[in-house]
C-alpha cells in the first residue's frame, strides 16, 4: 500500500494536514473550430435527439477532444455542467485504468493467478483450487470463466448496501464456472468486482480510495463516484459509477494521449497499450450485451474497451475504441484521426448507439 499511494502522490502534492492536494488546473484553451460554424451539424444532429424536438432525451452532454485540448462541447436541454449520471458499463474503463496503474507500480502482474494476491493478503477469502488459474487479465476482458450478466449472474451485485464488497467476493468466488478460464469470452459484471476487491488488497485501501488516488486526484476529478462510502459497501466495480461530462472526458482524454493529463503521467504508455489490445482474438462469445443487430458492430475486447468493426467509421483508418453503457453515456477513441468524444445521457444503451452512429461520420468528415 505504501509503494503505491508513494508512487501516485508523486508530483501531486501533499497538504499539510496529510490530505492531496491537487496541482493548479492549467488546462489547454478550448481549440477554437477554423470555421465558427463547423459544429453546427453537430449540434443540430444531438438536438434532434432531445424531447423538444420529437427525441426521447430531456438533455445531453457533448465533448469532442484530440491531444491538443476539448474542441466542442455542448449541452443540450436540461443537461448543464454540474450533471451527474450512472454510467452503468461506462464504469468499466475508468476501473480498468486503475486497477493498471497497479501494474505500472509494480505491484500486479495481470497475468499471475490472483490466487497469489489473495493468499499475500491473508487468504480472507476462500479461494477455490478449480479457479487457481484465473489471472487479473481474464477477470478484465471477461475470459475468467464466471458467470456474465445473463441468468447465472452473481446476485450480490444488486446489493450494494448490505453486502460488503469482500462478502461478494467470496460469493463470486464460490458460483460454479461457465467455461475453463481463458478460453471464452463471457461479458458481465462479476469479473470486475472480483478484480476491484483483488486491487484492494494489494492496494490496501477501500475502491473508492484506491480509485481516488489512482485516477481521481490526478486528472481532478470533482464528481466522478462509486457511490457514498458511508452507505455503499459494495461498490459495483463494473457499473455503478456517476459522474459529470467534464470528468468523464479527462479520463478519456488521457488515454487518448497515452496516460497523460494536463502534463500529469497517470499510465504508462505501456499500460494504455495494455488496455487498448485486443483479449479475445477467436474466441467462442458466451454473453454479450448488445442486440443482435448491433453485436456485428464490434469485432473484439480489450481490457475494458470494445472494438469497433471497421465499416462502422469509413474515412478514419481507426482503430476505434468505445465503452458504451446500459443507460446510453458512450465514449469512444478514434486511434486513426487522433480524437475522442463523450455523449453523457441517461436513457438507455439504444439511444446512445443511435446518437454516436449519426454524430460520427460528421466529426470524421471535420476531423479529416
Amino acid at each position: 500500500m505504501i509503494k503505491f499511494l508513494s508512487t501516485v502522490l508523486l508530483g501531486v502534492g501533499v497538504a499539510a494536514c496529510g490530505q492531496p492536494t491537487p496541482a493548479p488546473i492549467n488546462e489547454p484553451a478550448q481549440v477554437p473550430p477554423k470555421n465558427p460554424t463547423a459544429w453546427t451539424g453537430v449540434d443540430q444532429t444531438l438536438d434532434a435527439y432531445l424531447k423538444n424536438a420529437g427525441g426521447p432525451l430531456s438533455g445531453y452532454g457533448f465533448a469532442v477532444f484530440d491531444r491538443s485540448g476539448i474542441l466542442h462541447d455542448r449541452y443540450g436541454g436540461d443537461y448543464d455542467r454540474d450533471t451527474r449520471v450512472w454510467l452503468a458499463s461506462a464504469t468499466k474503463v475508468p476501473s480498468a485504468a486503475a486497477i493498471l496503474t497497479l501494474v505500472d507500480a509494480g505491484l500486479l502482474d495481470l497475468d499471475e493467478p490472483i490466487a497469489t494476491y489473495i493468499e499475500q493478503a491473508g487468504n480472507p477469502i476462500l479461494w477455490p483450487a478449480n479457479k487457481r488459474m484465473v489471472t487479473m487479465r481474464m477477470l478484465l476482458a471477461h475470459t475468467s470463466g464466471l458467470s456474465g450478466n445473463g441468468p447465472a449472474q452473481a446476485k450480490c451485485l444488486l446489493n450494494v448496501l448490505t453486502i460488503t464488497l469482500q462478502q461478494c467476493a467470496q460469493l463470486i468466488a464460490l458460483a460454479p464456472t461457465l467455461h475453463d478460464p481463458g478460453s471464452a469470452f463471457n461479458y458481465g459484471g462479476a469479473d470486475y468486482q472480483l478484480a476491484g476487491y483483488v486491487a484492494t488488497l494489494i492496494a490496501g485501501v477501500s475502491w473508492q480510495e484506491f480509485f481516488d488516488q489512482a485516477i481521481a486526484l490526478p486528472l481532478q476529478l470533482r464528481s466522478f463516484s462509486y457511490g457514498d462510502p458511508e452507505r455503499v459497501h459494495n461498490p459495483r466495480i463494473a457499473g455503478g459509477a456517476t459522474a459529470n461530462l467534464t470528468d468523464y472526458v479527462r479520463i478519456m482524454q488521457m488515454l487518448q494521449n497515452d496516460g497523460e493529463w494536463n502534463g500529469v503521467r497517470v499510465l504508462s504508455h505501456a499500460a494504455v497499450a495494455m488496455l487498448q489490445a485486443n483479449q479475445i482474438v477467436g474466441m467462442p462469445v458466451v454473453y454479450e450485451p448488445f442486440s443482435s443487430e448491433d453485436q456485428a458492430k464490434f469485432d473484439g475486447y480489450t481490457l475494458g474497451f470494445w472494438i469497433t468493426d471497421p465499416l462502422q467509421y469509413p474515412g478514419s483508418p481507426g482503430p476505434e475504441f468505445s465503452d458504451p453503457g446500459l443507460f446510453g453515456t458512450t465514449a469512444w477513441i478514434d486511434a486513426g484521426l487522433g480524437y475522442g468524444a463523450v455523449i453523457l445521457i441517461e436513457h438507455s444503451m439504444q439511444t446512445g448507439l443511435q446518437m454516436w452512429s449519426a454524430v460520427r461520420p460528421l466529426l470524421i468528415s471535420q476531423l479529416h
